[in-house]
């Protein structure tokens, strides 16, 4: 087994104070949820060997692992590459991952400005972590920048349409944000193809799961520790009468599986171009 350092950089000091206190609740709230998470995480581990298998399945080169998470499918790239790197902006996640001992590196930086060399990787891969950068553009034009000539990436995100359902269960009831502003693809795909250098595919897809009730997807949500980053905590959603009015406006979504709550997942693939 492989002697893994762990690097602590701070984050990136150039963000503006909203970026930085956004940047600082999301590690927060998935650093609560690191004993948690996998678990719940359903539609993570879908997603994320949905995305996986896009890659090459090659045996050869580094590869990096941006937003890791607690490191589940670590085990899993030893088939797509010789040796990889963990970036995540959690301390919690990150620990957790490290604790396998299977990365190069374990570094807790801001995925928006890495600590990392140019064309030092010859795969990144990055599963439903774009979705909480505040300046995914930024997200993406680093993962370009560490890409090797010839190198491939692939990225997973959710984009707009995602708990459509929940954002219009709670739309009934009052006027407050409580879903994430997940971005149109559109913006992405704009974004990523503003990158030169680089051969992009796009694919959404849509990946409903089902719950008996509201209250799991909400216990869902929070065993993930993505409920703090909305702000619903904000909002007054404490009362059992609003939690009462909140699950029967969300009954006209039930079918025969339960209640749906449909993620919409963008698939960034990107190839960049030798030299």
């Amino acid at each position: 087994m492989m002697t893994s350092e762990l690097i602590t950089p701070p984050v990136a000091a150039h963000q503006a104070p909203h970026e930085t206190h956004f940047v600082k609740q999301v590690a927060a709230s998935f650093g609560k949820a690191c004993d948690s998470y996998l678990a719940a995480a359903r539609l993570q581990q879908q997603v994320a060997r949905d995305a996986l298998a896009l890659l090459p399945g090659v045996q050869q080169g580094q590869l990096l692992d941006l937003g890791c998470g607690p490191g589940w499918i670590h085990p899993e790239f030893s088939k797509y590459c010789t040796a990889f790197t963990a970036v995540d902006l959690s301390k919690g996640m990150l620990a957790k991952a490290s604790s396998q001992q299977r990365a190069r590196a374990y570094i807790q930086a801001d995925a928006a400005a890495l600590p990392l060399a140019t064309k030092q990787f010859d795969k990144v891969f990055s599963s439903l972590m774009l979705q909480w950068c505040p300046r995914p553009a930024a997200v993406l034009a680093e993962a370009a920048r560490v890409l090797a000539p010839n190198g491939q990436l692939v990225i997973s995100t959710l984009v707009q349409g995602t708990l459509y359902e929940l954002q219009g269960a709670f739309a009934t009831l009052d006027q407050h944000s409580h879903i994430h502003p997940f971005l149109p693809e559109a913006a992405l795909i704009a974004a990523a193809n503003q990158l030169p250098g680089i051969h992009w595919q796009f694919e959404r897809l849509s990946y409903p799961l089902y719950y008996p009730d509201v209250q799991s997807l909400a216990r869902e949500l929070k065993a993930l520790g993505a409920n703090q980053v909305a702000g619903r905590s904000q909002t007054g959603l404490t009362g059992k009468g609003y939690w009462q009015k909140l699950a029967a406006a969300y009954e006209r979504h039930r079918t025969r599986e339960g209640l749906p709550a449909t993620y919409q997942v963008l698939f960034i693939r990107g190839e960049k171009y030798g030299g």
